[in-house]
């Protein structure tokens, strides 16, 4: 079959760029044809050579991430719209929060699907940001898809709809069955942050809790990068440890394997937290506020603490003791955490959801 895949700007890496990088490769290597399209040309090396290797071939505007005006960006798309116009697609997949889905539709002739899929939690907060357009987008999509259960009711209550379609993120597996091992429990628990070090991620929230006295026994390792916090935000703040940038999905696996529990004190719109996903592949126990779908990931709930939103300073003091003492008292199994992942979100079972979804007819 023949897939046409949009996304708007994709940064050099990122959950969004993982889960359609993934898909196209998968859709590639099944064998059939896969076209990406997008509006920058910002992709990572490593994403690349992934949807390089599958024959996805990967059409995008040749301006970095931010650095198009809109006029250009339509101006390209309609372009590259009319030449694709030329093929008979099966389905044309678009991804994000972006009002162009519908030109890139125009690609398709005939019986073309044409699916939107949102990614993030859809709620009440994150609707005030939506465009005119974008609405009409969800509300005339002939297939409505949702990265969490709790963004499909969000997306039909928005639009009217009833139709909105749950399917899990499909990326990789950053840590193999086998490294997956019952470890004797430290002195000194490590509790691990992942990803972009932005405002929204709760990063000055790990920050005050790592002075709490209540919380002695438990060091803070940072990994991940971002402008709002610099290496010398860290500097001096004695039970958190910031250890910059990672990339690849080997210093991924080094680092969840070297962690006790995962956090993530979101105040931002999640859909589905790819973090809380990848923690469960190393095993890990994790603490995490309530957005968006998050408590569909708390499959085993011994493993995994949420707090609801909003969360002040001493609720996440809380649920982080509440998990630490679980994991001291020999509550949590990172066997059983890994068991939820190869049952809910293993990468195989994933794309052959998302696969027999595109290519059925």
């Amino acid at each position: 079959m023949k897939f046409l895949f949009y996304a708007p700007q994709m940064a050099a890496y990122g959950g969004m760029e993982r889960h359609i990088c993934s898909l196209a490769a998968a859709a590639g290597h099944a064998g059939h044809t896969v076209v990406l399209l997008t509006t920058s040309n910002s992709l990572g090396a490593e994403l690349r050579a992934e949807i390089g290797a599958a024959g996805v071939t990967l059409c995008e505007l040749p301006a970095a991430r931010g650095n198009a005006g809109k006029a250009q960006k339509l101006l390209w798309l309609a372009r590259s719209v009319l030449r694709l116009r030329r093929e008979a697609w099966d389905a044309i997949y678009t991804n994000g929060q972006s009002g162009l889905a519908p030109l890139v539709w125009l690609a398709g002739r005939g019986g073309a699907r044409k699916i939107l899929h949102h990614h993030t939690a859809a709620d009440p907060s994150e609707q005030t940001s939506w465009s005119p357009s974008f609405r009409r987008a969800l509300r005339n999509a002939a297939e409505l898809v949702g990265c969490s259960r709790a963004t499909c009711a969000e997306l039909n209550r928005a639009t009217g709809r009833s139709d909105a379609r749950f399917l899990p993120y499909l990326t990789r597996c950053p840590v193999a069955a086998d490294a997956v091992v019952i470890q004797p429990i430290p002195a000194v628990l490590r509790f691990g942050f992942m990803g972009r070090l932005v405002v929204e991620k709760g990063i000055d929230a790990i920050c005050r809790l790592s002075e709490a006295p209540e919380l002695a026994d438990i060091t803070w390792e940072i990994h991940g990068a971002g402008e709002a916090y610099p290496p010398e935000f860290f500097a001096g703040r004695k039970r958190v440890t910031y250890h910059g940038a990672y990339k690849g999905a080997e210093a991924q696996a080094r680092i969840l394997t070297k962690l006790d529990a995962l956090v993530l004190f979101s105040t931002h719109n999640e859909g589905m937290p790819l973090s809380l996903i990848e923690a469960l592949s190393a095993g890990l126990p994790w603490v995490a506020t309530d957005r968006g779908g998050t408590k569909e990931i708390a499959i085993s709930p011994e493993d995994a603490v949420v707090v609801p939103h909003p969360a002040d300073d001493q609720a996440l003091k809380t649920a982080v003791r509440t998990l630490a003492d679980r994991i001291r008292a020999n509550q949590t199994s990172r066997l059983r955490q890994r068991a939820a992942y190869e049952n809910h979100f293993a990468p195989a079972l994933v794309a052959k959801q998302w696969l027999d979804f595109l290519t059925n007819t």
